[in-house]
């Protein structure tokens, strides 16, 4: 097993960052494109395996015409907004329509874009399979998870005015157990199958990436992540109950010691004490958030990484830990915080170099020779690929 290296320093990204914020401030947003391109440049350049590097071939003109027309279609859908409801439930339709050719369109671009030892990546999956993945499958998800409630709570009164009270039982008791537990099993097939979409589909030169993962597994890493935010919400409700009782038992017997008898005193006391408890119960909230994101995103990142291989050659593990990846996310938003954004770019790379390093590859054959003959085979295919819609799938790779 080797591991992937980070290279970047938050120094040498700051330089960066900075002249794309001043840049994309004067020109009123319209550098964004060419500051994204600066941005992915420098981490796919200090990306590293065995020597060798990735490289972000995209241009800053390529992503401004995607960039241009998804801003005009946002103002248009504002605007529609303050016109007419039916207007801006109209964009919103469309906008749904169009969402799985954009994401089909940015796989395609930001694979073809992307290179590692000069072979370059690329998608070859079909725009049907996209409309099932990102269009019907989610919008089952949500008309299961809402609308049928919904619907449950117009029909329900009406029945219950003919004293019906058993059929409004039943419509209860399903929306409370049923529809949970069919929502919970969808949104794991979708995860499923956004990751045999995303990863069977893709391709390094002529090596194809392959994986196999299962809706059970998923469901199990959403089961256990929803366990452990209630668990910690509710341990985290105790303490600070425990905290309050204690703070209005301590204000109470220093207001008597200082002979603060007026009721209205007392209480002003009690409210300075409970004002300065709300930054420490803030924190603890957002920390209750950043470590369950951190389960969900290494567990099913573990997941996933050991069920995926290429040209079954190389094969992959994750060394990420929850313990590493909560650390680094606590530390950057505390760290963002205390400088009012300026440590942004260190945040940035402590939190690239934690993931890419904790990202193991295997080979039996060995990877000099594999890379070698895939730069062999590397086909002369074209520099560009057309407009650019950039999105990010999200699949916890």
């Amino acid at each position: 097993m080797k591991a992937m290296s980070f290279e970047g320093s938050g120094f040498e990204y700051f330089k960066i960052w900075i002249v794309n914020i001043l840049l994309t401030v004067i020109t009123v947003g319209l550098y964004y494109p060419w500051a994204k391109v600066r941005n992915r440049r420098y981490f796919y350049a200090n990306t590293r395996f065995e020597d060798r590097s990735f490289e972000y071939h995209a241009t800053g003109k390529q992503l401004f015409i995607g960039y241009l027309i998804a801003m005009a279609l946002f103002i248009a859908f504002v605007v529609a907004q303050q016109i007419s409801p039916i207007a801006s439930g109209v964009g919103f339709v469309l906008f749904i329509f169009a969402l799985p050719w954009i994401i089909w369109r940015s796989l395609k671009f930001n694979l073809r874009m992307t290179s590692f030892s000069n072979v370059r990546f690329s998608f070859v999956g079909g725009l049907g399979n996209a409309y099932i993945n990102f269009m019907v499958l989610p919008v089952l998800f949500f008309l299961i998870l809402y609308g049928i409630p919904i619907a449950a709570a117009i029909v329900m009164p009406s029945i219950a005015s003919d004293g019906m009270s058993t059929i409004v039982g039943m419509l209860i008791g399903f929306c409370l157990v049923f529809i949970p537990v069919f929502a919970l099993l969808l949104f794991a097939y979708i995860k499923m199958r956004n990751s045999h979409y995303s990863v069977n589909n893709s391709r390094y030169g002529q090596g194809q990436f392959s994986t196999w993962v299962e809706t059970e597994a998923f469901a199990k890493i959403i089961l256990k992540t929803i366990g452990i935010a209630i668990s910690s919400s509710i341990v985290f409700m105790l303490i600070l109950a425990s905290i309050i009782s204690a703070t209005i038992g301590l204000s109470s017997a220093f207001a008597v010691l200082q002979g603060m008898s007026n009721p209205e005193q007392m209480s002003s006391g009690l409210g300075s004490a409970l004002l300065v408890m709300i930054f420490p119960v803030y924190i603890g909230l957002i920390g209750i958030g950043l470590f369950v994101r951190a389960y969900f995103y290494t567990r099913q990142r573990t997941y996933l990484i050991e069920n995926l291989s290429l040209d079954r050659h190389i094969t992959f593990v994750s060394t990420l830990t929850v313990r590493s990846y909560v650390w680094v996310l606590l530390s950057n938003f505390l760290l963002i915080i205390v400088t009012i954004g300026l440590a942004t770019p260190w945040a940035s790379v402590r939190l690239a170099r934690v993931v890419i390093e904790n990202t193991q590859l295997h080979s039996e054959a060995g990877f000099d020779k594999y890379f070698t003959e895939k730069q062999e085979q590397q086909s002369s295919l074209g520099e560009q690929i057309g407009d650019a819609f950039d999105v990010d799938m999200g699949i916890g790779i």
